[in-house]
């Protein structure tokens, strides 16, 4: 540790890792507790948004989309199945891979989870301010251009 000042390792409040990874608890906790009533975690519902705006969508498609691990979409795919939101067939040129369908009942609980997310995203834009909750997204998106 020649030339680092031990003030500076451990004076991390302005590191922007630890301060999204923060703020990304806080929000996914936040969802995570508007979706309870319906049975629904925040990644089931992303999951469920993008299966239904792209019909047969294979897992490894799904974790890019929303840079998730495969292990985490396979989890979350299997707890959509089982409640029978989605449809999972095998495929026809490669027996490994699994395509993803939202079937009705699974389009039922998206339109219902999707009027909690609208009221959570309400009372986001309520806490922060509009102008606050627009930058933070033109921000947010800028962010994952560049990575």
């Amino acid at each position: 540790m020649s030339n680092l000042n031990l003030i500076d390792i451990y004076n991390f409040e302005n590191c922007i890792c630890k301060n999204l990874k923060m703020t990304s608890r806080l929000i996914t906790q936040f969802y995570d507790k508007i979706f309870h009533p319906i049975g629904l975690r925040s990644t089931q519902f992303s999951l469920l948004a993008v299966i239904m705006s792209h019909d047969n969508i294979s897992i490894g498609e799904l974790a890019d989309i929303l840079l998730m691990d495969q292990t985490t979409v396979t989890r979350n795919v299997e707890i959509l199945r089982k409640n029978g939101y989605i449809n999972v067939r095998i495929g026809e040129d490669d027996s490994r891979k699994r395509y993803i369908s939202i079937n009705k009942k699974g389009k039922e609980k998206l339109n219902e989870a999707t009027l909690l997310w609208k009221k959570a995203q309400f009372q986001i834009k309520e806490k922060i301010g509009i102008d606050k909750f627009e930058e933070l997204l033109k921000i947010l998106v800028f962010i994952n251009d560049q990575f």
